[in-house]
């Protein structure tokens, strides 16, 4: 099985990463796993240059281009782990600009003679893990937790997509480490 964890928490002594870290050691124990730290590498949004690169290599069908090694990577696990922050009700940059190059054509999802979304993914299980200085507002998860459910949904079909999480971590007498447990605990794998 292989086992994939995209880190996207971006500071030094993250809450995020640290219920990911316990997530990780309850539900995959001592199994190995890739990580990807996505504020290490070098990810850009696509732009000009790279969307014509992008299309080009859809209509031809080829994907040797380093374009697509993270969607490769992403397509071929059946485990994914996604950890990173909510900043301002979304995901970091960086987090965004990867998924974007991980939802390739031909790579991780495809498009039917019925325009319908076929994946060609692995995974039967994504986990998002975030914490959040505030409270985060009903609804307002379609700019965090709900992109990466709605990609996870739609283009890859990933049969569990679960959001383990924890808020208002940063409110004057919040119990940091309970909230973190109680985060942890609630989804106990």
């Amino acid at each position: 099985m292989t086992r994939l964890f995209v880190n996207a928490c971006m500071r030094e002594d993250s809450r995020t990463e640290r219920i990911a870290r316990a997530w990780i050691e309850r539900a995959w124990g001592a199994d190995r796993y890739e990580e990807l730290r996505i504020g290490e590498m070098d990810i850009r949004p696509l732009d000009s240059r790279s969307i014509a690169l992008y299309n080009d290599a859809v209509a031809r069908a080829t994907y040797d281009d380093a374009l697509f090694d993270v969607a490769k990577q992403f397509a071929a696990a059946d485990d994914i782990l996604m950890a990173a922050p909510v900043w301002n009700y979304g995901i970091p940059a960086k987090l965004h600009d990867y998924l974007e190059l991980v939802c390739s054509q031909g790579v991780t999802f495809d498009i039917t003679d019925t325009g319908e979304y076929a994946s060609l993914c692995r995974a039967q299980r994504l986990t998002f893990v975030s914490t959040a200085g505030g409270p985060i507002p009903a609804g307002v998860d379609d700019h965090a937790f709900g992109y990466v459910r709605t990609l996870s949904n739609a283009f890859w079909h990933i049969p569990e997509v679960q959001f383990v999480y924890a808020e208002s971590l940063d409110m004057l007498g919040a119990d940091v480490e309970a909230k973190l447990l109680a985060a942890l605990e609630s989804h106990a794998s």
